[in-house]
């Protein structure tokens, strides 16, 4: 069955009208699925892509760091949690749910490639469940609410990332329909789904910034969901490479080369 073919049936049967369904299929490779591109409009600059990751959290793979856990203290409670930056458990104190949010910034991100494009990579591994679907069972999670900003500030106080911040990716479920769903493998060991959202919507990369400036932008994450289960934490690649944009390379390859040429001479 075509993964668009999943989507359909499982969004026919759920109680709560979603917008992605993420087919686990075991007999597929998971790098290979092209499990949902939000706003696919060439002009946008709110898109991103969702895959199904259902990697070991050790092991060989390289996504192991942590910049924000979330948590309540009881079911069906609506958690709203930010990586505030001063990487303390439950602080400020209308960031309750939030039990760790360290300070993450564009260079310790780095820069992967996703379906041809430059993307800055999050991992989720999810602790939620729900109703069983009927199709690809109970182990998803609704977010209602991701917002992911950049900005100069280490540390901030609301969940916008501060007055100063840029948003870079939006996502706002509306009238508490059309929830973000996504579905995941088994165990509490896994990295479940990767968030990949193109580089060129954290503006710093737009205008051929030094690498070395990257480590002073800061991403602020924003994610609201109805806890149903246990924690949630969202992680990062530590081995991820800045990679700069082709035009960049090569403005820095002619560079290299006129040098040389002008010490030869």
């Amino acid at each position: 069955m075509t993964l668009m073919a999943v989507a359909l049936l499982a969004l026919s049967q759920t109680s709560l009208e979603a917008v992605i369904i993420v087919d686990i299929n075991p007999d597929d490779d998971p790098d290979t699925h092209k499990v949902y591109h939000d706003n696919t409009d060439p002009d946008s600059n709110n898109q991103a892509y969702f895959a199904y990751y259902d990697r070991k959290k050790s092991g060989d793979d390289n996504v192991s760091g942590t910049f924000l856990e979330t948590t309540s203290s009881g079911s069906n409670v609506e958690v709203s949690a930010y990586n505030d930056g001063d990487g303390m458990a439950n602080t400020p104190d209308n960031n309750r749910y939030t039990t760790l949010g360290e300070p993450l910034t564009l260079a310790d991100a780095g820069i992967t490639t996703y379906a041809g494009t430059r993307v800055v990579a999050f991992y989720l591994d999810a602790n939620q469940s729900g109703k069983d679907d009927g199709v690809l069972g109970n182990n998803y999670y609704d977010v209602t609410k991701l917002q992911i900003y950049f900005s100069q500030s280490k540390t901030v106080e609301a969940p916008n990332g501060g007055t100063k911040a840029t948003l870079a990716y939006s996502f706002t479920a509306t009238e508490g329909a059309n929830a973000l769903r996504l579905f995941y493998g088994n165990g509490a060991a896994n990295w479940d789904i990767a968030l990949y959202v193109p580089a060129t919507q954290f503006e710093t990369f737009k205008d051929h910034t030094p690498v070395d400036d990257l480590s002073n932008t800061y991403i602020q994450f924003h994610v609201e969901y109805t806890d149903t289960a246990g924690a949630d934490t969202w992680g990062y690649d530590r081995g991820a490479d800045v990679i700069p944009e082709p035009s960049s390379a090569l403005l820095v390859s002619l560079g290299g080369l006129i040098t040389l040429f002008r010490r030869r001479r």
